[in-house]
């Protein structure tokens, strides 16, 4: 009996040394210097369209025959198609998100793409 309890003394022993983790005894990872650079941002990347005072101005895509009209108070008004005024309403920026929020209740939504902004009618680019 005293053969067989040491056997299963040293087996438990053994196995228990299987999943023994060795990271505290190891000496911790030193990160390293973080990288610096000296490139210059490029003209195009330093105007980007953050905030709604970036869009105040005309945009237009000519192709579409579309032109919006961003106030610098909040709203926009719409050329469509040779009809001035088309639709009005208010604008809104939320990341790289355009949003058109028309008096009529309809709400378009674009996207910000470099100095453009990319709606489902069409791609607006400023006049």
């Amino acid at each position: 009996m005293a053969i067989a309890t040491f056997s299963l003394v040293v087996g438990a022993l053994v196995l228990s040394a299987c999943g023994r983790d060795d990271t505290a005894t190891k000496p911790a990872a030193t990160a390293a210097p973080a990288a610096t650079s000296s490139v210059t941002p490029s003209p195009t990347a330093a105007a980007t369209i953050s905030t709604s005072a970036d869009l105040v101005g005309d945009w237009e895509d000519v192709d579409a025959k579309w032109t919006v009209h961003f106030k610098d108070d909040g709203t926009f008004v719409e050329d469509f198609e040779g009809v001035k005024d088309f639709r009005v309403g208010e604008y809104a920026v939320s990341g790289d998100e355009v949003s058109l929020i028309g008096g009529d209740g309809n709400t378009d939504k674009g996207v910000v793409e470099g100095q453009s902004l990319k709606f489902n009618l069409g791609t607006l680019t400023r006049k």
